[in-house]
């Protein structure tokens, strides 16, 4: 029974050090968000390029050239897109701001929605509060255009990191001292027992 234990103090505190680590990263690139958003840019691109050669591949697998020519075109597409981000990162962070710009507007708005409609449930506050929050943060971004391109993806990827760094780094700890109640009510029950 130590043993089951062991391993989920382990894993609990792996957690809590990955969270941290996690939380470092967003630093970093909260930091230096220009750096972190040719970084992500660069992902992205390369997944476009992985993501376009597989429908190519596919595209010569199709059971039809209908499907078969569709799937390979949008393969091609895929490709010389991930080639063209690729090529010029800086680019791509403005095109990928942009993106950002109207993904945050169109969710505030839809989130503010749902608010609406769920005014009858607990938290239908908060949720137009989150709405709003994205929506003034499309607003900042798109008032700062062009030269929030240079910074957004970066800054926006850092402080997420942060956030998602400190979860998994409180989850590990909440955790950790999950085991730690549960190893001394087992200990507690076998010594009442003997």
């Amino acid at each position: 029974m130590n043993a089951v234990f062991d391993i989920a103090r382990l894993q609990s505190r792996m957690g809590t050090v990955a969270g941290f680590a996690v939380m470092l990263l967003g630093v970093l690139a909260v930091i230096s968000p220009h750096i972190s958003g040719i970084t992500v840019t660069t992902v992205i691109a390369v997944l476009m390029m992985a993501a376009g050669i597989t429908m190519t591949v596919f595209a010569f697998k199709a059971e039809s050239f209908g499907p078969g020519l569709l799937q390979f075109l949008f393969g091609g597409i895929s490709i010389v897109a991930g080639v063209a981000v690729l090529m010029q990162p800086v680019i791509g962070m403005f095109t990928l701001t942009g993106i950002l710009i109207a993904y945050l507007l169109v969710d505030g708005a839809f989130t503010i929605f749902s608010g609406i409609q769920g005014r009858n449930g607990p938290g239908w506050g908060w949720v137009i509060v989150s709405g709003i929050a994205s929506i003034v943060l499309g607003i900042l971004l798109w008032r700062q255009w062009p030269a929030s391109g240079m910074f957004a993806v970066g800054l926006i990827v850092g402080i997420r990191l942060i956030f998602s760094g400190w979860s998994i780094a409180m989850l590990g700890v909440f955790g950790d001292a999950a085991v730690e109640d549960v190893a001394r009510d087992v200990a507690r029950q076998q010594k009442a027992a003997s």
